[in-house]
């Protein structure tokens, strides 16, 4: 692996806060008016930065930062709503592939997902994007070194679990049953939230190796507000932690 400059992207300050913690040499900077945290983890040069809520703030910050320090790498760590109940709170999923949940027709029976025409003549944009191969592979690696930190919720303690899974993005903070049932069958995510597959697009389109690392916070749901706020700074410690352990994992 590079060692040249590993950029870590998180949408809110709760998901970078525990990255931007761990840096040794921190330094602050804007890029425009971006601010953004330099440093090292491990070997590594580091620069950290939030992209805000949602596909369009995250592809336009993904885009500029990548123009501007021409990572060798790209995390996104943070945290997703568990469509698979299956998953605990903060059980981290290293996304395999990302899909824009909301790309397409919505149609009475669900939604039909489509590619869309993209800025290229004659080539059009898909709807599903995949984790680099290498950088995954190396990630499930570091999954055996790591030791997460047990959580106590629901009357019970545990060790969150780590594992690749699917992630869907899309610009709702909530919706319906109907919805969320549509995207399990047809999609079959783990985790859904608003951000990954609009960083995933921007990295594949721009050729950087990029892993988007999300861990579970409340159930996906109609209205996750107080539930999210309840179990996204549990998730979002976790998903951070691992993002730090597989930095630091990096020759």
């Amino acid at each position: 692996m590079s060692a040249a400059i590993s950029l870590i992207l998180g949408a809110v300050p709760s998901e970078t806060k525990p990255v931007i913690a761990s840096l040794t040499g921190a330094r602050e900077g804007k890029l425009e008016r971006f601010p953004y945290h330099t440093g090292r983890i491990g070997r590594q040069r580091v620069v950290v930065a939030i992209t805000g809520v949602g596909k369009t703030n995250a592809a336009f910050i993904t885009a500029l930062f990548i123009a501007r320090f021409r990572p060798a790498r790209l995390l996104f760590t943070g945290t997703g709503a568990r469509i698979n109940h299956a998953l605990r709170t903060g059980d981290v999923i290293l996304g395999s592939e990302l899909f824009h949940h909301d790309a397409g027709s919505l149609r009475d029976e669900g939604m039909l997902y489509r590619k869309i025409l993209g800025p290229v003549a004659g080539r059009q944009t898909h709807y599903r994007y995949r984790a680099d191969s290498e950088l995954l592979r190396f990630a499930k690696g570091a999954v055996r070194s790591h030791t997460a930190r047990p959580v106590t919720l629901d009357g019970g303690t545990y060790t969150p679990a780590v594992r690749a899974g699917r992630i869907g993005s899309g610009d709702l903070f909530g919706m319906s049953e109907a919805r969320i049932a549509d995207i399990r069958a047809k999609l079959k995510c783990d985790l859904i939230e608003m951000e990954g597959a609009a960083v995933s697009q921007v990295c594949d389109e721009l050729g950087v190796p990029h892993l988007v690392i999300r861990a579970g916070s409340n159930l996906a749901q109609p209205d996750p507000g107080s539930d999210y706020k309840a179990r996204g700074q549990i998730a979002a410690r976790q998903a951070a932690a691992f993002t730090v352990h597989l930095v630091r994992s990096l020759a």
